[in-house]
């Protein structure tokens, strides 16, 4: 039996799915910054491969979200950097020259070091709202110099405690798991407050 992680295989043969509501996650991070934000501006979204569900399940909640309630801020075309730290470096440098009103950024992946040294080069360190997802070492950092607002982390350890429980669960008692509530993983907000 498989379990999928993280990002869902829809019609795939498995057993069930263990992750967070992805879409769920990209309209709280939207509800999030646009509650910070009250001037008009851009909100830039950076997001990885387009062929990553959890990628493209987040920009759509959070784009749906951002449309619907906060229509004085306008979103810029979604950066795709294609979990490349050069593209993405690229795209960037190219998206803020051309930017007047920057207001947020929300990242959906990777890239946070290279989304700060490019903002640093601008001089636009610490001057938006940069929402992101996970919490690494980058982002405690980030976190702490001020310069991201919050990330949404989506717990990997209760990931991997939960898959093995529920494989367990269904190799000894043959309890077969609901294909997505019996694996639904709670995420976390961490601010500069609770994370260092």
């Amino acid at each position: 039996p498989v379990i999928s992680l993280v990002t869902d295989l829809p019609g795939a043969a498995r057993l069930c799915h263990v992750g967070i509501n992805q879409l769920q996650a990209g309209r709280t991070a939207a509800q999030l910054m646009g509650k910070m934000l009250h001037q008009p501006g851009e909100v830039l979204m950076v997001s990885g491969h387009r062929d990553y569900s959890a990628h493209r399940q987040r920009i759509e909640g959070f784009c749906t979200l951002m449309t619907e309630r906060y229509p004085h801020l306008q979103l810029c075309e979604v950066l795709a950097a294609q979990e490349n730290r050069d593209t993405l470096s690229k795209l960037l440098e190219k998206q803020l020259v051309q930017s007047r009103n920057l207001q947020g950024i929300y990242n959906t992946g990777l890239g946070n070091t290279e989304i700060g040294q490019t903002l640093a080069r601008h001089r636009r360190l610490n001057q938006c709202v940069w929402i992101t997802h996970e919490l690494y070492a980058t982002t405690r950092t980030l976190m702490a110099q001020q310069s991201v607002a919050l990330t949404l982390d989506q717990n990997t350890r209760q990931h991997a405690q939960l898959a093995v429980q529920l494989m367990l669960n269904y190799l000894e008692q043959k309890v077969k798991p609901d294909e997505y509530a019996s694996g639904k993983v709670d995420f976390m907000i961490y601010t500069a407050e609770n994370a260092i």
